[in-house]
């Protein structure tokens, strides 16, 4: 083994040692309670006590009468946000990318404050907005005489849920256009002037500059919104608590449910339901992310 093999074994041994703490810790504080709750899942805990029970509570969970209508909110939930969120902060950064413009740093600044607000503080504000009573959204569509009377928002079932998908877009589609609008900023100028040249139109613009330059920064933006509307408790919670007859209620709301009322195994069963949900996309970023390295 010549000189240098030793000088880099021993830089390596070295980076081991000052990197081996910050993996444990990390080890620690993620990894054994994701341990913890998939041993939860598969026993039946009772007063200090547990017996092994096998898929028993995943059978239990989806065998309720609520589970069906969980899921369907839970799918809707999170399809409708990412969606929306995407298209509105997408066409938000393209508008502010455009040359007339001005002052595009500040637009950024006060659409970001939707994002960068607590999440409780954020669910506070909304809840009084769609107050019955004294609600500013009511107040404001019965002035414009769209209403002839109040709407209880949160406490109609036909309402409850899209109700908080509409404050999830709010808060979430200002870390899409920020993404976006660096992704923007990237774009070689040479394509849009070939583009100029050769009269293209918008649609051509979005299909053969935006779509192939922005697809990277679209899958990234797409995936984070999956996992954190997957992942969404305070908003919905605070603001309706599940809805009338658990017409808002999702998987995160359950998961609180079962254990607010001591369903310890039932609770940790649906947390791997979640769990899993947000494997499936997290692997199927990695595989893609793979195959476009190899």
């Amino acid at each position: 083994m010549n000189l240098a093999s030793k000088v880099m074994d021993r830089e390596a041994r070295r980076g081991f040692a000052f990197a081996a703490p910050g993996v444990l810790v990390t080890a620690i504080l993620v990894l054994f309670p994701i341990a913890y709750v998939l041993y939860l899942s598969f026993f039946q805990v009772d007063a200090g006590s547990s017996r092994f029970v096998g898929f028993e509570n995943f059978q239990a969970i989806m065998t309720e009468p609520k589970f069906g209508r969980i899921v369907w909110n839970t799918l809707w939930w999170t399809i409708s946000t990412v969606v929306l969120a995407f298209l509105l902060g997408a066409g938000t950064a393209m508008l502010i990318n455009q040359d007339y413009i001005r002052a595009k740093g500040m637009w950024r600044t006060i659409l970001l404050l939707s994002w960068i607000t607590p999440g409780v503080v954020k669910a506070t504000v909304w809840k009084w907005l769609y107050s019955t009573d004294f609600g500013m959204i009511n107040h404001g569509l019965m002035s414009l005489n769209i209403l002839q009377e109040p709407v209880a928002w949160l406490m109609n079932p036909s309402y409850s849920l899209a109700a908080v998908i509409l404050v999830q877009i709010w808060a979430t589609f200002p870390y899409v256009m920020l993404m976006i609008s660096a992704g923007l900023q990237a774009i070689p100028k040479d394509l849009f002037e070939v583009a100029d040249m050769e009269g293209a139109s918008f649609w051509q613009r979005i299909r053969y500059i935006y779509i192939p330059q922005l697809k990277d920064v679209t899958f990234i933006c797409v995936l984070i919104l999956v996992i954190w509307s997957l992942n969404e408790f305070s908003i919905i919670w605070i603001i309706t608590q599940g809805g009338p007859m658990g017409s808002s209620q999702v998987l995160s709301l359950s998961i609180y449910d079962k254990f607010r009322s001591f369903d310890i195994s039932g609770a940790a069963a649906t947390s791997v339901l979640q769990l899993v949900a947000c494997l499936v996309f997290a692997a199927w970023y990695i595989r893609k992310s793979n195959k476009e390295a190899g």
